[in-house]
Formats: C-alpha cells, structure tokens, sequence
C-alpha cells in the first residue's frame, strides 16, 4: 500500500493545497485528491514533486522514512574491496609511466642501497610489482592488506616473480608491527578511509628512524576535471557541482576527505617527518584508435569508471537516493546520473574510434624519519 507523504511535506513547507498547485502547475482540488488518496500523480510527476521537496521518491510514496538517517560510504571496509580486484587490476593498467617511478627512486629518494619496504593497503601488489624491480637488488617487498581476495591474488601474481615478497592479512590499524621499515608506503587508500590522518600516522609508526614514508593520493577535484572524450562537451563532462557537496557531507559525516592528498604534507609534517615534500605524477593516460594497445586500455577505462553499460531506471532511482542522502539535491542527481549515461551511449556508439583524454590528478607526498 502507497503511504504518499505529499500532505506532510506541504505542511511542513507552509504550503497551502493551493501554493503547491502553483507550483506544480495544478489545480488545489488534484493536490487534495493526491493526498487523500483518491488518485495518485502520474510517475513523471514524481521526480518533480521530490525534487521540489529535497526527497526521494521512494521517501515521498513512503517506502522509506522521509528523515532518512546517513548510510555511510562503505569504501573504508573490506567487504567493499573483497569485489574489486577486476577494479584495481583495470585502474592500475593507465595510472604510473614507469620511467616517472625510476626518477623518484634514483633521483627524488636517492635510494642506492637495499631496502625493506612496507605497502599499506597493497591490494594486489600493484605498486610492489613496479617499484621492486626498479629498486636495488637484495630489497624486499611486504604488502598488508584487509581483503583476502586481494591478498590471494598478490600471492599468485609474486609467484610467478623473483621478488622477494611476503604479505599480511590485517586490518592496518589494527596491525602490531614486529619490524620496522626503510620505506612505508600507500596508494589511493587515504582517499577511502575515515579518518586518512590517523590512518598516516600509523604508516609513519612503522618506519625507521632515517626511512621515508610516501603518500600517493588522487585530489578528487583534479580528477573530475581531467576528462575528455573527442566529440563530447569537455564543459559538461566536467560538472560537477554536485559531486562537491557529496564530498563535503562525507567528509562532516563520517570525515572521509575527498581532498586529502593536498592535506598530507602538513599532516606528515605533524607526524615530525622532516624535508617534507610532494611532487605530481606524470601520467595522462591518452587513447586514439592508432595505438597497439587501444583496445586493452580503452576497455579498462570503461570497466574502471563503469562505462560498460547504461543504468537501468531502477538503478538510477536507488543511485539517486544515495547520492541525495549523501547531500546532493534531486535535480543535481539527476543531472550527474545522465551525465554517466551519456557517456556510454557515446562510447557505444562510437565503438573503435573513440578518442580521450584522461588525468588521475597523483600526487606523491613524501618525508623522512
């Protein structure tokens, strides 16, 4: 049974049957009906009515409680990462050139001895497979992280290496360290976390006097500005308006801080970290259907960024709702929901000719014990 919530929402807003109708362009008498009962508006109508009211439509047919308590991002928890190795394996293909890693290794870090380094949150190992064989031989790699499906895979994937490797499963703020590291480091895992800052502080306990600790961390605003796709409106793919007020209310609700990497220097900084600094990562992934790789790397932008297929209206409705609850309005939504869709469409059509721009916005923050 519908429990339509449009009388109380009118009269929590002050409303008479007649402002609203105005405002709906109806009359006061189908307002009355709408709320008696005895007819209920047309499904088109109800975007309209829950946007004008700062609800969802499943909160104004009653489905839901209109004052709907916060559903935190699940992005910090190991149920989230237990499904998303293809994720990672597809992020990781266009995110580091690997000339820019043997500069901050030989030039930036000057590492020329052997080294212990810790990843933190290593997923499957991806920053290990890169930086272990650019560092001097004799180095060993350990890798910590929370997901078993991820660690499963790192252990396969070293496996087939000459790395020495060895990997923890543990929740790292749980973690109990016996040893202490040259190097600690993290990728893309402040982002995720609540509280990123404590989550630094504990990667800074596990390294050793004279050892460096290293932060690559994405700015979400550089990121929702670094994407163009040939033929598209680089101005309208780069909306994003209500992106920032989603960003702000995960970050006053469960302080998950969207903007964190531009924070880290002054967070190692009150670690006691010493010579702190921080420098860009170089890599702007490009595609155009000439290069060998173009289809691999194309693919795994859009199974990255979940371009493969449209939202279904039901999809769209619950993402919708999450993102409302998250401190967007409908409309802004809305807007966001079309926009993602719209990219697919374009993709698909234009299947094997498809020409982009994208940048991830790394930046690399670094100190020393």
């Amino acid at each position: 049974m519908i429990n339509f919530k449009l009388a109380e929402l009118r009269k929590k807003s002050n409303l008479t049957q007649q402002e609203l109708g105005d405002i709906l362009c109806v009359s006061y008498q189908t307002i009355s009906k709408w709320e008696n009962g005895v007819v209920y508006p047309d499904i088109s109508v109800l975007p309209q009515i829950s946007n004008y009211f700062g609800v969802s439509v499943d909160a104004l047919l009653g489905l839901v409680p209109l004052e709907q308590e916060y559903c935190p991002s699940n992005s910090g928890r190991v149920e989230y990462w237990e499904e998303r190795l293809e994720y990672l394996q597809r992020t990781r293909k266009t995110m580091w050139n690997e000339d820019y890693i043997r500069f901050l290794i030989c030039d930036v870090w000057k590492i020329d001895k052997p080294i212990s380094l810790l990843d933190c949150g290593c997923g499957f190992g991806a920053m290990g497979l890169m930086m272990m064989p650019l560092l001097p031989e004799g180095s060993t790699y350990t890798g910590i992280d929370f997901s078993k499906t991820m660690l499963d895979a790192a252990k396969d994937i070293f496996s087939h290496s000459n790395i020495n490797a060895k990997f923890v499963l543990s929740d790292i703020m749980e973690y109990q360290a016996t040893t202490k590291y040259d190097m600690v480091i993290s990728q893309a895992v402040l982002r995720h976390v609540d509280h990123g800052e404590g989550f630094l502080r504990k990667m800074a306990s596990y390294v050793k006097d004279g050892g460096i600790l290293v932060s690559m961390e994405c700015n979400r605003e550089f990121e929702a500005d670094g994407l163009y796709v040939q033929g598209m409106d680089y101005l309208k793919l780069c909306q994003h308006e209500g992106l920032k007020k989603l960003w702000q209310t995960e970050l006053e609700m469960q302080n998950r801080d969207y903007s964190i990497a531009m924070k880290i220097p002054y967070y190692m900084k009150k670690t006691g970290l010493k010579n702190v600094s921080c420098r860009m990562n170089d890599r702007v992934t490009y595609l155009e259907p000439e290069q060998l790789d173009y289809e691999e790397l194309l693919e795994s932008c859009i199974k990255a960024d979940h371009w493969d297929d449209e939202k279904t209206d039901k999809e769209i409705e619950e993402n919708i709702s999450y993102f409302m609850n998250h401190g967007m309005n409908r409309k802004e939504a809305e807007d966001y929901c079309r926009q993602q869709n719209g990219i697919v469409r374009y993709l698909k059509k234009h299947k094997g000719e498809v020409s982009l721009t994208k940048f991830g916005g790394i930046m690399i923050s670094y100190g020393w014990k």
